[in-house]
């Protein structure tokens, strides 16, 4: 049985006030983003810098620990079997799962379907195997708990 949970987003093409309609319910307190690279021409408001300040208008604390829980290797490649081994991806994990002990957390990546991001295919499955619950959020309203994939064991 889970720990605790994290929670999960993409912001896709929504815009601020539709993202933050679904962070709301869930009490979210702190905003993790997990972006390599938190810019976004077409959603200029899920830039790092205009992010963080709407997120403390609507009360969320924002982190960027994209340098840490991106999805690139230290040599700028994606391959998830590796960036866990990665030290930094484990100290980055490790900062996660003292903040979310505490606090409730959302982690925010930049695609939209979870299924196609880093947030599932990685840091979801590291989590699962620490017995965090994952519980990603989805545009349309609904949520999807985190499972384990064929690549993890969770044994």
């Amino acid at each position: 049985m889970a720990q605790y949970t994290v929670f999960t987003i993409g912001h896709g093409q929504l815009t601020w006030d539709a993202f933050a309609r679904l962070l709301s319910p869930h009490h979210v307190e702190v905003l993790v983003d997990v972006r390599s690279f938190p810019y976004v021409e077409a959603a200029p408001w899920f830039n790092r810098d205009r992010l963080e300040h709407l997120a403390r208008s609507e009360g969320l604390e924002y982190l960027w620990l994209g340098g840490h829980l991106g999805p690139l290797t230290d040599d700028g490649r994606v391959d998830y079997i590796a960036k866990e081994r990665e030290p930094r991806y484990r100290e980055g994990i490790s900062t996660l799962l003292t903040l979310a002990a505490e606090r409730i957390v959302c982690l925010l990546a930049a695609q939209a379907d979870p299924m196609l991001s880093h947030r599932h295919h990685l840091i979801a499955q590291t989590l699962l195997k620490h017995d965090v619950g994952v519980v990603h959020l989805l545009e349309q309203g609904g949520s999807m708990p985190a499972q384990a994939d064929l690549f993890h064991s969770h044994a």
